[in-house]
């Protein structure tokens, strides 16, 4: 809970994501869907040169971790999302607020993996990109 509180000070545009358009449940799903599959490639770029780094720079050991690491988060993204789904299982925004939260996880989870794989306590630059975390803890509604 202190790590999400700290990220949130660290944002620093609290404007948030467009919510996403459509006069329709399907468009906005589809809208949620479409950013989804754009924050996951974001975070799967990010860790896969972790993963580099951590080969090259820290070994094995660190890499396994790592690997290990994104697999409990992915089982936490999952049954998290899952149970926002469940949540609202009555109505037709189930599908929105659980793509929402998977698109919200995923960005700080992108976010964690920089600040902690792929940065230097120096003045080195990073690896990548800070990723864009002004929308972190939206999930796009507005």
């Amino acid at each position: 809970m202190l790590s999400l509180m700290a990220l949130a000070m660290i944002i620093t545009d609290s404007s948030g994501p467009t919510p996403c358009p459509g006069k329709t449940t399907i468009e906005v799903n589809a809208c949620f869907a479409a950013r989804f599959v754009e924050a996951d490639a974001d975070l799967n770029r990010y860790y896969n040169m972790a993963i580099q780094r951590a080969r090259k720079e820290s070994g094995t050991d660190a890499a396994h971790g790592l690997v290990q690491a994104e697999r409990s988060w992915l089982s936490y993204r999952e049954a998290e999302c899952s149970a926002a789904y469940e949540k609202y299982r009555g109505g037709t925004i189930r599908t929105s607020m659980e793509n929402g939260c998977r698109i919200r996880l995923t960005h700080i989870r992108t976010y964690m993996i920089w600040r902690d794989w792929l940065t230097y306590p120096d003045s080195t630059p990073p690896l990548l990109p800070r990723p864009a975390i002004d929308n972190a803890l939206s999930d796009g509604r507005g």
